[in-house]
């Protein structure tokens, strides 16, 4: 982790600040040279693998939806069992995660081609375990729940997959963020739960399971992302009216049976009382993008119903500090 972000006695907090600088992150990833050589080395051919841990794993697994072939893999295990040639791409915000690091030289030392995609790439500059490419991002994080640490991977992912053009992420950020009044109105009908559950299908478990990181890092709420249809599945005898729970509904294909499903998982839970919202009709062209805004307001939502500090994690608190230091993350 960095320096420990500012101690605000309350909103706005660094996290807002950082979720409307986002608009301003699109120019520069969408024209990065860097993004276009990764490109190009992915195009050499062998297993394209991509790596990182918490936020930035689930901008890999993003990654691993946009760039066709592509696979995502826990940064940890990937460095104890590395691909054999072909590219390793690792997402580390602020360089600094030691796990990502490795498996990017473990993937090296099997003859990977590896790739990084960070906000600091000076970090990484020069000696022999340095990436072949660094991808760098133009802006850090000052809050340590992150929000541009997700979404720079992921534009970084869109020009590499050439998913949407500049114009189109511009639009979706830009559109989504007006969306904050109803994001509002759903924090508000889950002010009352001690526990979530985050659902999704298609792209959308992947924007599940990052709503489900940031709410239990600013929210500070135990939360379970899951699958759509696997709510379905034994998860609810663990749920009741004090349980929330959050369908996405983003992702526009296979649509009218991902809808259906929806309804009936809205369905199963309204018997238990369970306080449900579902976000959806949000705007079109890149539904992991449009996701990713929609997470980080409806997590903001959230934080100022509860009244948490977002921007530092609980590490502020002597024994969340003591935590991280034993695990040195």
């Amino acid at each position: 982790m960095s320096d420990m972000p500012e101690l605000r006695p309350g909103s706005p907090w660094a996290m807002e600040e950082m979720i409307y600088a986002e608009p301003g992150l699109v120019e520069p990833i969408l024209a990065s040279s860097a993004a276009v050589e990764a490109a190009e080395s992915i195009r050499e051919g062998g297993p394209v693998v991509i790596v990182g841990c918490g936020t930035s794993e689930h901008a890999a697994l993003a990654g691993a939806a946009l760039i066709p072939g592509a696979r995502a893999r826990d940064a940890f295990e990937a460095s104890l069992d590395p691909q054999s040639g072909g590219v390793c791409i690792g997402v580390s915000h602020e360089a600094g995660t030691e796990a990502t690091l490795k498996a990017l030289q473990a993937a090296s030392y099997n003859g990977a081609r590896t790739i990084l995609v960070t906000a600091k790439p000076d970090a990484v500059a020069g000696g022999e375990l340095a990436p072949d490419i660094v991808i760098g991002t133009p802006l850090v994080d000052t809050s340590w729940c992150h929000t541009v640490g997700y979404v720079s991977p992921l534009l970084v992912f869109t020009a590499i997959a050439d998913a949407a053009d500049a114009a189109i992420c511009t639009r979706v950020i830009a559109d989504t963020l007006e969306h904050r009044a109803r994001l509002t109105d759903a924090a508000r009908a889950l002010a009352s739960v001690e526990r979530l559950i985050v659902t999704g299908s298609g792209v959308d478990e992947i924007t599940a399971r990052e709503l489900s990181l940031k709410i239990e890092e600013g929210l500070h709420v135990p939360t379970t992302p899951l699958g759509l249809e696997k709510v379905l599945h034994g998860h609810l005898p663990a749920a009741d009216a004090t349980t929330g729970i959050i369908v996405l509904r983003i992702d526009p294909t296979a649509a009218a049976a991902r809808d259906k499903r929806a309804r009936d998982v809205l369905a199963a839970v309204a018997e238990l009382g369970m306080p449900a919202v579902t976000v959806d009709a949000l705007p079109e062209g890149h539904p992991l993008l449009a996701g990713a805004i929609a997470l980080q307001l409806l997590t903001l939502e959230l934080v100022h119903q509860a009244g948490t500090n977002p921007d530092l994690i609980r590490r502020e608190q002597p024994a969340y500090k003591a935590a991280a230091d034993a695990a040195r993350t």
